[in-house]
């Protein structure tokens, strides 16, 4: 693995490249600021990222540039026959249209929401594009290379997960998200999140006294929930994040809903507590309705799948997670492995397909927040990294073949 990029950094071609990069960091800069300003709200992708972000890799050299049917925009670096390597960061943002976008900067930091997730890896994917037109660089592979829609919450990584389905080709998955350079995650916290929506017939808390109550199912449902004890090994959460209904104090409600979170990186563990908590609410239903001594209407629960991330993992010493160890070494960068998280990456390591989560370089923090903030100093690193790790992954003609990454 080593001689792969000691034999990279020897090449005339791409030290013009790691060179331009460099000289690249005002441009990348300026362009981080004027794309954070177009709003990334989940689910509009395609009223402004999405076409933004195409005509920025047509103009930059990417060619068969598309929006396809999931709001994902991409476009194609392409070279021989070798495999197809995709780099992508996100479009969306968790920020809706109603936030307010404006640009303050302090002590190198750049404050706007969503800054830095995943703005800053969309520029370092335009900055990677830039460097490869401007060395006359070309893998033996094939870049697919671009922005995807939906990885933040109810979003439920839908870019990438569409992008797999309609490209069958598709060898590796390079994803960049904010945070140091040296990062690299390699595993996939898999969940499955579910709206549960009990309804009855309501009624008035006096008149319709003991009448079945939707809300009292739900507080059944969620004590049940609550006493699950979750396997410590593999690690597996849950937890209901949400919960509404009624319509008065003094009413007995005719709907009440929970939101709930389960997560693992073991897909057998997800499911076996998912199945269990599906049981569950329907135990809070039949107490509900053996427990109230009026005949009629009864208590019904409609369980909504609505978050579906699948978990996986790799061995830290597949190649895919060697070469990003290599790729950030040959960049100056000093690597870490990080714990599994839930990204992109989720759909490509369920699948079988070698994939990492490497990051921006530079600083962020505020993540999630209205004072999101991004400091670019450094960031070029991360530039820098992902170009070594396309070209390992992909091959240089007559430098350096594919990784073999299976």
């Amino acid at each position: 693995m080593q001689a792969v990029f000691d034999k990279l950094l020897a090449d005339a071609k791409i030290q013009k490249a790691l060179a331009f990069i460099d000289a690249d960091q005002d441009n990348k800069n300026r362009e981080l600021k004027e794309m954070v300003l177009l709003h990334g709200a989940p689910f509009k992708e395609r009223e402004a990222r999405s076409p933004m972000f195409m005509k920025k890799l047509e103009q930059y050299g990417a060619t068969d540039c598309f929006i396809d049917s999931h709001d994902n925009a991409f476009g194609y670096v392409r070279g021989g026959t070798g495999p197809v390597i995709v780099f992508e960061g996100h479009l969306d943002t968790v920020f809706d249209e109603s936030t307010p976008l404006e640009i303050t900067e302090k002590d190198s930091r750049i404050y706007c929401p969503g800054i830095g997730d995943d703005t800053a890896g969309l520029a370092n994917v335009l900055s990677l594009l830039r460097a490869v037109k401007h060395a006359g660089l070309a893998p033996a592979g094939t870049f697919l290379i671009g922005g995807t829609s939906g990885e933040e919450g109810e979003g439920d990584i839908r870019g990438i997960k569409g992008l797999l389905d309609d490209h069958k080709d598709i060898a590796a998955v390079v994803s960049v998200e904010p945070g140091p350079v040296g990062n690299i995650v390699c595993g996939a916290i898999g969940s499955r999140r579910y709206e549960f929506v009990f309804k009855g017939p309501g009624g008035h808390s006096w008149s319709a006294y003991g009448l079945p109550s939707p809300i009292h199912a739900m507080g059944r449902a969620i004590a049940k929930m609550a006493g699950v004890t979750a396997p410590e090994s593999p690690k597996t959460t849950y937890t209901v994040g949400v919960v509404s209904g009624g319509t008065s104090v003094n009413s007995i409600a005719n709907e009440a809903r929970l939101k709930l979170d389960m997560r693992s990186i073991s897909p057998d563990s997800l499911a076996e507590v998912e199945k269990i908590m599906l049981n569950l609410a329907d135990e809070g239903v039949a107490e509900e309705n053996a427990f109230r001594f009026r005949s009629g209407e009864k208590i019904t629960v409609e369980k909504k799948l609505i978050g579906d991330r699948p978990a996986g993992d790799q061995p830290q010493d597949a190649p895919i997670v060697q070469a990003a160890w290599a790729a950030i070494t040959g960049a100056g960068g000093t690597p870490k492995l990080l714990p599994a998280t839930s990204t992109n990456a989720n759909a490509p390591i369920n699948r079988g397909i070698p994939a990492v989560v490497v990051r921006s370089g530079g600083a962020t923090g505020g993540t999630h927040a209205l004072d999101e903030w991004f400091d670019p100093r450094g960031s070029e690193q991360g530039v820098k990294m992902a170009l070594l790790l396309l070209f390992a992954l992909a091959g240089l003609p007559g430098v350096t073949a594919p990784l073999a990454l299976k």
